[in-house]
């Protein structure tokens, strides 16, 4: 749901098409949690093993990726989640709410003398 496709830089291979690959081998106590998933396309899978191109993962799906040549590239994820328990980093804070006005002592609006309000009101 998260990556949307293959994750590696400028691949447009679709998520159903892809192998979900642990970021750091499982064998090398790689966790099986979202932060350390991602999706890739199956030759994109292979480069990622057999080559020397590295990638780190973020909590919030963000990968970057180092090239063999000392490359620095960042994917995004297409879908963004927060981990549960985290505040969101670039949403904004909702605004702070204001002060109510004090209601209008207006005479012409009052139901009788009472300061009751009319449902409080017993039957005569």
């Amino acid at each position: 749901m998260r990556d949307g496709g293959c994750r590696f830089p400028g691949c447009a291979r679709r998520a159903t098409t892809t192998d979900l690959d642990h970021t750091t081998a499982w064998a090398h106590g790689g966790r099986t949690d979202a932060d350390n998933l991602a999706h890739l396309c199956r030759s994109h899978h292979r480069l990622k093993h057999h080559t020397g191109w590295r990638m780190h993962h973020r909590p919030d799906g963000t990968i970057h990726w180092t090239s063999p040549a000392g490359h620095h590239l960042t994917t995004h994820p297409e879908h963004p989640f927060t981990p549960v328990g985290a505040p969101p980093e670039h949403q904004p804070h909702p605004p702070a709410p204001q002060p109510l006005e004090p209601p209008s002592h207006d005479s012409t609006a009052d139901i009788g003398e009472r300061d009751d309000p009319p449902w409080a009101a017993r039957a005569a």
